[in-house]
């Protein structure tokens, strides 16, 4: 169970509903890490324009990026 309560859907703001909305369309769910920054939305727009770079930016080749994922899943014992 998580140690910090994060923000619900029904408690969200229209824009981090969006932000909801797009993780369920593109990863089948809210990512879990979601409702936590949405509780500092500043803070989630970052951590969005981070990682928004970070695959804009071409410097992780997609196969790589696809070990890194697995690895992590593995780590966490999540399913990838």
């Amino acid at each position: 169970m998580a140690r910090i309560k994060g923000v619900t859907k029904e408690e969200a703001s229209a824009e981090v509903r969006a932000v909801f909305q797009e993780q369920e369309e593109r990863y089948g769910s809210v990512l879990n890490t979601a409702p936590v920054y949405a509780l500092r939305p500043t803070i989630q727009q970052g951590v969005r324009a981070l990682a928004d770079g970070i695959q804009a930016s071409g410097l992780i080749e997609p196969e790589l990026k696809h070990l890194l994922c697995m690895k992590a899943a593995s780590i966490n014992g999540c399913p990838y």
